[in-house]
């Protein structure tokens, strides 16, 4: 075998967290600070969600699903920074009202903003960052020992004193005006719920293209699956834990590839390929699904496809427990060129942890969440 060494790897860390779920989740007080839910909402952007599940669960809950789940819609518009600032926009967005903007360019090279919840934060290289006259801090831009060092400024735009007039966001201007002031393009999503008597809005002066991520289905036939029931217990070492825990998360990354390595049908030589399937309690032939979306999502919308999943394949009687789990998984839209969050998976399943766990109860629904964090997207050539 070769023995490949990769530096980026080595700052790359999945951190795993096994909770048993409540058995009702109120969507308008959701358990924000416990896992699965506090992962979902401290990854506000996301680029690609799936759902991975039985066949069998899909069919059971589909009809639900589609009515109670919207679409992911996103607009794209080309605008100049100040354009923010300006009064009509700057008070329905960003003072009372609640959008993701991010702008376009690479993290680690580009000047790039992003805004969420009313804080702006703009990525800049020293030399701009000088001009704008802005107070930041320096930041790791993930380029070599002697790359240009970069800035990042962090604006609340939601404070009192942010209001024009002020000397302070006067100033916040003038940079946004001599200095940021060129037009990029933007992907803008509003989170508040549409309503009809609002009127014309002030993103349509900028003639918006408006965009939805459509559902993509795949189905996944006759594939070698794990029991996802009786997987982990408080009583196995650290070591055991981790390895069972570290199996199903790469044969949920197989099964996102679509790889045949997880096909009941493969029969590739075991000289090229090595892999087995979690065999720890028994593997079967099962269909699977995949959904996939792809394009500017929110956690808001995360979330809810979550709880749908959650109340959906929760129903007593629904189908047999050891089809009534399902993955998430999100490929989140990172902001920073190092160390950032990458994303999660979240594998929901009843009897999750076998019966001696003084917290499993009788078909009790636990989650096993994986978050990646640390990977660069700067390339090191």
């Amino acid at each position: 075998m070769f023995d490949f060494e990769d530096s980026a790897s080595e700052r790359e860390k999945c951190f795993t967290t096994i909770s048993q779920l409540p058995t009702f989740v109120d969507p308008k007080k959701i358990p924000s600070k416990k896992s699965p839910f506090s992962t979902i909402l401290n990854h506000p952007l996301a680029h690609t969600i799936e759902v991975i599940l039985p066949e069998t669960l899909y069919t059971s809950i589909e009809s639900a699903l589609d009515a109670k789940l919207t679409k992911p819609q996103y607009a794209r518009v080309f605008m100049s920074p100040s354009s923010i600032l300006e009064h009509e926009f700057f008070n329905k967005y960003v003072k009372s009202g609640n959008v993701i903007m991010i702008s376009e360019g690479r993290s680690g090279s580009d000047t790039v903003f992003t805004l969420i919840d009313g804080i702006c934060k703009i990525e800049m290289g020293k030399e701009i960052y000088e001009r704008t006259g802005l107070s930041g801090k320096p930041v790791r831009s993930g380029a070599r020992k002697h790359g240009k060092e970069r800035f990042l400024v962090e604006l609340n735009l939601r404070l009192p004193s942010m209001l024009h007039g002020k000397k302070g966001f006067e100033r916040i201007v003038w940079a946004f005006e001599n200095v940021l002031n060129h037009s990029l393009a933007w992907l803008f999503c509003d989170l508040e719920p549409a309503n009809q008597d609002d009127g014309a809005k002030p993103i349509e002066k900028l003639h918006p293209q408006l965009l939805e991520s459509s559902q993509l289905r795949t189905k996944l036939e006759n594939i070698l699956t794990p029991s996802f029931q009786e997987i982990v217990s408080k009583d196995m070492s650290h070591a055991d834990m981790q390895d069972r825990c570290g199996a199903l998360c790469e044969w949920i990354s197989m099964a996102q590839l679509q790889s045949s390595r997880i096909s009941a049908e493969d029969s590739v030589d075991p000289y090229l390929s090595r892999y087995t399937i979690p065999d720890y309690n028994g593997s079967n032939a099962v269909n699977l699904i995949s959904l996939k979306w792809h394009g500017l999502i929110s956690s808001s919308w995360t979330m809810q496809l979550f709880l749908n999943l959650l109340t959906q394949s929760g129903k007593p009687n629904l189908i047999s427990p050891s089809l009534a789990w399902f993955v998430l998984s999100s490929s989140a839209l990172n902001r920073q060129a190092i160390e950032g969050r990458d994303g999660f998976n979240i594998t929901v399943a009843p009897n999750l942890l076998l019966p001696n766990t003084a917290e499993s109860t009788s078909n009790a629904r636990h989650a096993i969440c994986w978050e990646f964090v640390g990977a660069s997207v700067i390339d090191h050539h």
